[in-house]
């Protein structure tokens, strides 16, 4: 099991997610077959023993099986034992990645940020835009359409925040209280939460922490 515990390890040594790793994954499989073969190897010759045991020495079956069976027992447990661990190893690796993938939908209203796609398989890729478009069709339809869907899931401390522009051509933003906005870059403003956090999540714009001033 010593390559799906390395897929695991990259993982937790990763900040986000590390690039997925085609050869650790094909490197598990093809451990999980070694030992899939092994295993069977040992299982067939077991039983051709054990058959022979049967004809040949009825009162030991009686007794327990025979002498070999029981040598051959922990190789049979020790193979099985490796491939439940790589195929776990695998279905954690793939399911984290899952998501991380579905947070960071909602993180982002659904664009996927070039950065962070070079570190996707083309599945994961393809399994994003999909859970996007799921998450869209849930957003705007049904009773709930009118709420949403991408603000803050834990309730914000402050109505306004402190955000400084970083990105160029933004232009103007209507807000509700403060009116017409121009967002330059480098300029730095006082708004609503509720009308910047889609730039927030996009890179846009920045949040100021408390220490940071105008």
């Amino acid at each position: 099991g010593q390559s799906g515990r390395e897929l695991l390890l990259d993982l937790k040594r990763s900040d986000w997610l590390p690039s997925y790793s085609e050869d650790g994954v094909r490197a598990t499989l093809q451990e999980i077959n070694s030992h899939t073969e092994e295993l069977t190897v040992q299982v067939r010759a077991a039983n051709r023993v054990k058959n022979d045991a049967q004809q040949q020495q009825q009162q030991q079956k009686q007794q327990g099986g025979s002498a070999l069976d029981k040598e051959c027992r922990p190789s049979l447990i020790l193979h099985d034992a490796a491939i439940r661990r790589n195929k776990r190893c695998l279905l954690a690796y793939h399911a984290y990645r899952i998501d991380k993938l579905r947070v960071l939908r909602w993180e982002t209203s659904g664009t996927l940020p070039p950065p962070m796609k070079f570190v996707l398989s083309e599945a994961e890729v393809d399994f994003f835009n999909e859970y996007d478009k799921l998450a869209s069709r849930h957003a705007l339809g049904g009773p709930m359409s009118s709420l949403d869907w991408n603000a803050d899931q834990i309730p914000p401390e402050e109505n306004f925040i402190q955000v400084r522009v970083v990105q160029s051509g933004l232009g103007r933003i209507e807000t509700e209280i403060c009116g017409t906005v121009e967002l330059e870059v480098g300029s730095m403003h006082y708004l609503p939460r509720g009308d910047v956090e889609h730039l927030i999540r996009s890179g846009a714009l920045v949040q100021l922490s408390g220490e940071e001033s105008f």
